[in-house]
């Protein structure tokens, strides 16, 4: 038997479509469904949303000197551990990437963040090509002893064992100085403390000076915790500063940058030779620390080693930041850098070895 429906189904047949039901507009059964596949190819709101927010979170984490915000909490503390943030940011992205290729519209701007963060990591790794030799060696330390909690027969055994020119230690008042000292009588050292004995260790900042410097002279240099500066004797005409920088904390986070940009005093092209080292409480990740040292050399990127990180010491080197510094301007150059350890403190020690002009 045919009949108008047997019809009707044979040419839905020939169109590749369903015939609709009893009762049921074709017009209104075709027109929902060409709808519906369309709104099927665009992006939900969500999603793009969601894709926004990954991509600013994570412009905040790894680039936030980039947008003007590396001196504001908490984004401060982003930067300072740029290298293992980028490393995580990397790899999870590839590994999305790898696993949904259609999450690209993210992922992308993602990579390409990553690829400035990496980009800007990179010089601190790479050795800088040996300078001429501008004059006699210098064997430099820095180590903060944590407000005088450092194990001072520790610290004696290393100086023992790498005797340097120069030993600065920050958050080390006279208590501290008069112990190490006293555990060393036989090595010759002469020492300073920035405050006075009436001061606790967390506010000073002591210095240790070798035989080999001769007769040099200390003098305290203001900030909010002091520091001391040496000249005379073996270094010439060189200026060497043993700071501690405030941190950027709440409370200080305003002192912070300033005494950064004051770090030019001795970095600033035409200051003359120096050498400048301590916890400057920044890396090259901050604006104003890049500014503040912009005619010094920093020991660590020099040699390649500037994401060995200094502090925290519960996590791997690998992992923390480099806070500790040795900074070398005005015809001085890096020879060496080593990365130590002491007992008893939450900072690594830095020990370089530097050329300054005779």
């Amino acid at each position: 038997m045919t009949g108008r429906g047997t019809q009707d189904r044979g040419e839905y047949a020939d169109r590749g479509t369903r015939p609709p039901s009893a009762g049921t507009d074709v017009e209104a059964t075709t027109g929902p469904i060409r709808v519906s596949r369309w709104r099927h190819r665009l992006p939900r709101p969500s999603r793009v949303v969601a894709g926004l927010v990954v991509v600013v979170v994570v412009a905040l984490l790894l680039v936030p000197d980039r947008l003007g915000l590396d001196g504001v909490l908490p984004f401060v503390g982003f930067v300072l551990v740029r290298a293992p943030a980028t490393l995580a940011v990397v790899v999870l992205g590839l590994l999305a990437l790898a696993i949904r290729a259609r999450w690209w519209p993210t992922v992308v701007p993602v990579l390409v963040l990553g690829g400035l963060s990496v980009a800007a990591l990179v010089p601190r790794v790479v050795p800088d090509d040996p300078a001429p030799d501008p004059g006699p060696d210098l064997v430099v330390m820095v180590q903060n002893v944590d407000r005088g909690s450092a194990d001072v027969p520790a610290l004696a055994a290393l100086l023992q064992e790498r005797r340097p020119d120069v030993l600065v230690l920050p958050e080390a008042g006279e208590p501290f100085r008069e112990r190490l000292a006293a555990a060393i009588p036989g090595l010759g050292y002469r020492s300073w403390s920035s405050v006075p004995a009436t001061e606790p260790d967390a506010m000073g900042t002591a210095i240790f000076a070798g035989p080999s410097l001769g007769d040099v002279r200390a003098t305290p240099v203001p900030a909010r915790f002091p520091w001391l500066e040496l000249t005379g004797g073996a270094l010439g005409p060189t200026r060497l500063v043993g700071a501690h920088l405030t941190s950027p904390v709440p409370g200080l986070i305003g002192v912070w940058p300033n005494e950064l940009a004051s770090l030019a005093r001795w970095c600033a092209p035409g200051t003359g030779p120096a050498v400048v080292l301590g916890d400057l409480n920044a890396t090259e990740d901050i604006r104003a620390f890049r500014a503040g040292t912009a005619g010094c050399t920093d020991a660590g990127d020099s040699a390649g080693k500037g994401l060995l990180a200094t502090w925290p010491v519960g996590l791997p080197r690998w992992l923390g930041a480099q806070l500790d510094h040795v900074l070398v301007g005005g015809g001085a150059a890096v020879e060496g850098f080593d990365v130590v350890e002491v007992p008893g403190t939450d900072h690594r020690g830095v020990l370089a070895t530097v050329r300054v002009p005779g």
